[in-house]
């Protein structure tokens, strides 16, 4: 069921399901509806006097108009309190909230991982004032600087230098005395004497031609010792039959005959490693000049004997070329007996040549050079050149590209001893670092 309202506010009608209305749904107001069966029955029961009715009218009008008012100004208050903090809030803080953003944000913004100031920020570990300072000492070089002990090892080694000269007999020099000898053991052994006459001939032919090689040997002409050497074996006939000459003479002579082929066959060894010998013996002289000058410290001129040095010797390992023959024998060669001619000839054709070993020398120059090339003036530029960027590098917190500039410095010793200390706290930085 509807129940009939009106509002005397506004003049309303309206319907609503309740018999009790709280306000009009119009105008709002409370105190001016009423439903219209209660009115009829008012105006039915007392008709009031049209200056009551207009009386009664105006006290309710003005008393809903104040109602109204206050809500109305109270609403207008508030929202003006609200914008009124509101602007003084804005003022207060926001020149602060502009400045400090980034310290207040609760997030920082995002960086790339590569980017300097990522990496600067990322290894940047805690160091104890031990370590700042040896990353910010910087060390000289002085100018005229004495070797450390160890260089001077170095400098100061002399590598043994055995040559592979072969100018040595296999057997000492015969004495007259010692032939004389033999030859009267051989006469007893085979129990057949020579004749006086040819025993003086075979002495003759010793002092003459044996004797004299053993002198030239002593005096150092290879060449000439062993030529004489091949004519002391020209012995004289024995008979006028050739097969008793060989049957007795060369048979009975035979101690002394393999003797001297045996020194003949080493002379033509040592002819054919004469080349050889021969640059052997002058990387000895270098390497003795190389020494003094290193005891005089004059670095330069030790650098220049290495540089000469180093390729010969080289060179000299490497040569593989085949050896060449010795020179050829007297032309007295046809005399001396066809059986002494063929191992003669044989021995032509020696071993192949020998060579020192010249590995420990070629080391030691090596190392030599090393350790002088750290003396010289545009060495120790570079060298200070690299330590400076390093140092520069460690200011700028870039550690990783310090730490590979410092570890290319290889000389002088003050500069690789402050870069080791260094690059072990650079490395330690770097290995903590997140």
């Amino acid at each position: 069921m509807a129940y009939p309202f009106l509002c005397d506010h506004c003049g309303k009608k309206f319907e609503l399901e309740t018999p009790l209305a709280k306000e009009c749904p119009f105008c709002f107001w409370t105190s001016s509806v009423k439903r219209e069966d209660e009115l009829a029955s008012e105006k039915k029961g007392k008709a009031p006097s049209s200056r009551d009715a207009v009386a009664g009218s105006r006290g309710k009008v003005s008393f809903g108009n104040l109602k109204y008012l206050a809500k109305a100004f109270a609403f207008l208050v508030l929202v003006g309190a609200v914008v009124f903090l509101g602007l003084k809030a804005y003022k207060a803080f926001a020149p602060a909230a502009s400045k400090g953003w980034k310290a207040f944000s609760i997030k920082a913004p995002r960086e790339s991982k590569n980017s300097p100031h990522a990496q600067t920020v990322a290894a940047a570990p805690v160091l104890t004032p031990q370590e700042k300072e040896v990353l910010n000492r910087e060390v000289t070089v002085p100018v005229d600087r004495v070797p450390t002990a160890g260089e001077q090892e170095i400098l100061g080694r002399v590598v043994p230098f055995q040559t592979g000269r072969t100018e040595k007999l296999p057997s000492a020099a015969w004495t007259l005395e010692q032939y004389q000898k033999m030859i009267a053991d051989q006469e007893a052994f085979y129990k057949m004497p020579f004749a006086r006459s040819y025993k003086k001939k075979l002495e003759e032919l010793f002092k003459t031609k044996y004797l004299a090689a053993s002198d030239a040997f002593g005096k150092g002409d290879v060449l000439m010792a062993r030529n004489l050497w091949v004519e002391s074996l020209a012995f004289p006939l024995y008979s006028t039959d050739l097969k008793k000459h060989r049957a007795v003479a060369l048979t009975m002579l035979r101690p002394f005959i393999n003797d001297t082929l045996a020194k003949i066959s080493a002379m033509n060894q040592s002819l054919v490693d004469r080349g050889k010998r021969v640059k052997e013996e002058a990387i000895s002289a270098s390497y003795q000049k190389l020494g003094a000058s290193i005891g005089q410290k004059r670095w330069g001129e030790a650098l220049v004997v290495i540089d000469q040095m180093a390729p010969e010797v080289d060179a000299l390992r490497k040569n593989s070329k085949a050896a060449e023959p010795p020179a050829q024998y007297p032309a007295t060669f046809g005399t001396i007996d066809l059986d002494l001619q063929r191992p003669l000839m044989d021995m032509m054709a020696p071993n192949p040549s020998s060579t020192a070993d010249l590995q420990p020398l070629q080391q030691d120059l090596v190392e030599k050079k090393e350790v002088l090339q750290t003396f010289t003036e545009a060495y120790v530029k570079n060298a200070v050149a690299i330590y400076q960027a390093a140092l520069g590098l460690i200011r700028e917190e870039k550690w990783q590209e310090a730490a590979q500039s410092l570890g290319s410095i290889q000389g002088p010793p003050a500069l690789v001893q402050d870069a080791a200390e260094k690059m072990a706290i650079l490395g330690k930085m770097l290995k903590d670092a997140p």
